[in-house]
Order: C-alpha cells, then structure tokens, then sequence
C-alpha cells in the first residue's frame, strides 16, 4: 500500500510503520519477511499501544499532529478483500487532505 500511496499522491507525505508492543521485543520474523515497512519497538517510557488503546493488529491512523483520529482492525477487515482495501486507503487519504 506503501508503493501504491507514494506514487499516486507523492505531495501527502503518508507515511506507514509498524510499531511492535512492548513485551515481544523479539518480533516474529514472519511477520515482515518480503515486506519494507519499518516496525518501531514500544517502550515503558513511551507506552504508544496503551496511550492509543491498540488492539492487536489495529491500524491507527494519526493526523499531522501525530493524534490519534482513527482505527481500522486487519483481524475484523480483510485487506485482500478490495473493498475493505479501499476502505483503508480512503481513511489514510482523508486523513492526510486535512
């Protein structure tokens, strides 16, 4: 999704990543092997997955401003499924044209 938002809407700066909760500090290699998007390791001191109330596989979609204005589970929506697909991408895309 990465490629496909850089090249059809260079100038909105989405940027995607990861951010792994605390506690599993060891990752599982499955889970990014033939993927690029960056993964960031939660901390104490930073708490992200408390402080935004992340349910496991939740994408949290931040404005400008780093805060949180919306989420999108991958457990309840298939992104194989191109209208849940499009679904995401319409969020991410409202969100970065505020």
């Amino acid at each position: 999704m990465q490629a496909e938002l850089d090249g059809e809407y260079p100038d909105l700066g989405i940027a995607l990543l990861g951010v792994n909760e605390r506690g599993h500090e060891s990752g599982v290699p499955e889970m990014v092997a033939g993927r690029v998007i960056p993964f960031l390791q939660d901390v104490r001191k930073v708490d992200a997955w408390g402080e935004w109330e992340v349910t496991y596989r939740d994408v949290i979609i931040l404005d400008r401003d780093s805060v949180p204005v919306g989420v999108f589970n991958l457990t309840e929506h298939d992104l194989s499924r191109m209208g849940e697909y499009e679904e995401l991408k319409g969020m991410l895309l409202e969100v970065a044209r505020m």
